[in-house]
């Protein structure tokens, strides 16, 4: 082989190489200069920022351009983007999900799917799903039986 040929071979590889590392890299980084703009009250940037990587499947961007969007009331698009989000177990999108069929809002109302999602955000250490969970549990709420309160250890007599 020339060596010309050779040099334009190993520079090709690397340019698809670099391509390649940047292409996995972007919606990380996408979602992460969203995230700074929406902290600094950026909204608009924010949504703006998140809608690519939010379309390539990346759950973390779905679920905080679903988030803003719920805040804006575009519940229907919220409610799509928090589906596609909890079916890779992103936590935060399935507790947004689990509260939208709890109350009914975008979805239909149903506290089977909400305890189901919950009970899954709660398994892969949600605490606020934990939380949602003990007071349903403790108020025998979402269809779970009420606990009775256990009494105290060294209470008086």
């Amino acid at each position: 082989m020339k060596p010309w040929r050779t040099t334009r071979l190993a520079m090709l590889a690397m340019l698809l190489q670099c391509s390649v590392v940047t292409a996995l890299a972007a919606p990380e980084d996408e979602h992460r200069r969203a995230l700074e703009a929406y902290n600094r009250g950026d909204v608009a940037t924010a949504m703006s920022v998140l809608r690519a990587p939010a379309r390539a499947g990346h759950a973390p961007s779905q679920s905080l351009l679903a988030f803003m969007l719920d805040r804006g009331d575009f519940i229907d698009e919220a409610a799509a983007l928090y589906r596609q989000a909890a079916a890779q177990d992103d936590t935060d999108a399935l507790y947004a999900l689990a509260n939208f069929h709890l109350t009914g809002r975008g979805v239909a109302k149903d506290e089977k799917q909400a305890l189901a999602l919950f009970s899954k955000a709660a398994e892969l250490g949600h605490a606020a799903s934990i939380q949602v969970l003990a007071d349903a549990r403790a108020k025998g709420l979402m269809g779970l039986p009420a606990q009775a309160a256990k009494p105290a250890k060294g209470g008086a007599r």
